[in-house]
């Protein structure tokens, strides 16, 4: 892979190679080609590239040069900068003649070429629209640039426009991260924060459901006294009596879903909207000391669970080979438990009825975890967790596509979903230093990731919350 783009590249090298001396440039050419290119990297803004595109010109060939832009729509051509005048206000200055064309032309006593941009560039910004051409660069007279200089102006002007393409994809890329940095400063004020009182109405609704276990407490005492009561107002306590604990137990499991829902939802925004994620362009891990299963894993099944069972999905974990008690990795909780969720809503769409070896037909999840001995080198043991679906068996060469961005497996189309799930699971796998796969069975598909357990993290871990103890 690398060595091929090695040769690729040497190849674009060497076809460069002779293209230049196929175009013969003149000295003062290449002095004025030298001279743009030095000062476009010595100049970071559009306004000095505008005057370095238009002087130039007039000072290497004498030629008068106007640079007109197209607005952000694509239909507006403006004067945006001369060689005479320099940066204008004026934008509907300029000649009534300069029009958008494919290709250069000659305008009354101008010559006219297009400015393109950089479609590889755009290509790789998703908020880019990209625009072939920029706009026209106009150069007069058009009696002094003869045919040789007017090939080697084309060569400049295409110069302009991806120099000019770049500045201005900076550009918007600063108003995107400073957009971006309002915006999670936004989210933390008016979403992370008032989430907290939700917690704050889940302590007020127990103590609704005490006082309320208190009140029919009161009713038990007076159902004790019936036989000194009538025996219709008995049979209305004893009503009232089961009616109250039936709303009560069904208002604790309420209760208790939503402190679920609660914690899930507060770990998750936590996690993603971290502002030292989009201060550095990347996911920033805050690693701590936690156990796998009951912190990570049962939290996230628990979720699920109604989901599993309206599909008819049985889960198993009797693939368990490692104890509970050697579950204890140093990882970012949130991330870790994002990865569960995205492969156990994977599981809800995709698993399938399978006739297993009895001819059962069967249809079911499982999950587990196997210790791998030094795997990730001498002292670095690696832990493998598994989660396995029934269905149709993937192919062994898409295991590794699976995990790339936006690639969804043939018949997945009647699902909801973007291809972005298992792309996110490699990402944060990756940056754990851990790896991640999909591996076909005899029954279905197993899907795994593998995490390195180092003792001396653990350690380290612990003696930072016996520190954190210590100071609260």
């Amino acid at each position: 892979m690398f060595q091929s783009k090695v040769e690729t590249v040497r190849q674009r090298v060497r076809e460069k190679r002779k293209s230049y001396t196929k175009y013969n440039f003149k000295r003062l050419q290449e002095e004025a080609f030298a001279t743009f290119f030095d000062l476009a990297q010595e100049y970071t803004t559009l306004d000095n590239l505008y005057l370095v595109s238009t002087l130039v010109p007039k000072e290497f060939f004498g030629l008068d040069a106007q640079l007109y832009l197209l607005d952000e729509e694509g239909k507006t051509l403006s004067l945006i900068c001369s060689s005479t005048n320099g940066l204008t206000k004026d934008f509907s200055a300029g000649s009534q003649e300069i029009v958008v064309k494919d290709s250069p032309y000659f305008a009354g006593n101008s010559y006219v070429i297009p400015i393109r941009g950089n479609k590889a560039v755009s290509d790789l910004l998703p908020f880019q629209d990209f625009k072939q051409i920029l706009g026209m660069f106009e150069l007069s007279p058009s009696e002094k640039i003869s045919e040789q200089e007017s090939f080697f102006l084309e060569k400049f002007t295409n110069r302009i426009g991806y120099n000019l393409h770049q500045k201005q994809l900076i550009q918007q890329n600063l108003h995107h991260i400073k957009f971006i940095n309002q915006l999670v400063a936004d989210i933390e004020h008016n979403v992370i924060s008032p989430n907290i009182y939700y917690r704050l109405f889940l302590k007020k609704l127990q103590r609704r459901i005490e006082e309320s276990r208190k009140i029919q407490d009161k009713v038990r005492e007076l159902v004790s006294f019936c036989p000194e009561i009538d025996d219709r107002t008995c049979r209305k306590l004893r009503d009232i009596f089961q009616s109250m604990g039936t709303n009560l137990e069904a208002l604790t499991e309420s209760r208790k879903e939503m402190e679920r829902q609660y914690e899930h939802t507060s770990l998750y925004l936590e996690t993603l909207l971290r502002r030292e994620h989009f201060r550095r362009g990347t996911y920033v891990l805050r690693k701590q000391r936690c156990n796998f299963k009951t912190e990570i894993i049962e939290p996230t099944l628990a979720r699920y669970l109604p989901r599993f069972k309206n599909k008819n999905i049985k889960v198993d974990n009797r693939l368990e080979e490692v104890p509970d008690e050697l579950l204890e990795l140093v990882v970012d909780k949130g991330l870790l438990a994002q990865v569960y969720d995205n492969f156990f809503s994977n599981a809800v769409k995709y698993t399938e009825e399978i006739v297993d070896e009895y001819g059962y037909r069967v249809k079911f999840l499982s999950y587990g975890k196997k210790l791998l001995k030094d795997y990730f080198g001498h002292g670095v043991d690696g832990i493998k967790f598994t989660v396995f679906t029934t269905g149709k068996p993937i192919a062994d060469n898409e295991g590794e596509r699976l995990f790339e961005e936006g690639y969804r497996r043939a018949g997945s189309d009647f699902e909801v979903g973007s291809g972005h799930g298992l792309h996110f699971v490699q990402q944060i796998i990756e940056i754990h230093g851990g790896e991640v796969g999909a591996e076909p069975q005899k029954y279905g598909n197993t899907f795994y990731f593998i995490l390195p357990q180092r003792h001396e993290q653990l350690t380290v871990a612990t003696a930072q919350e016996d520190a954190r103890s210590r100071a609260w």
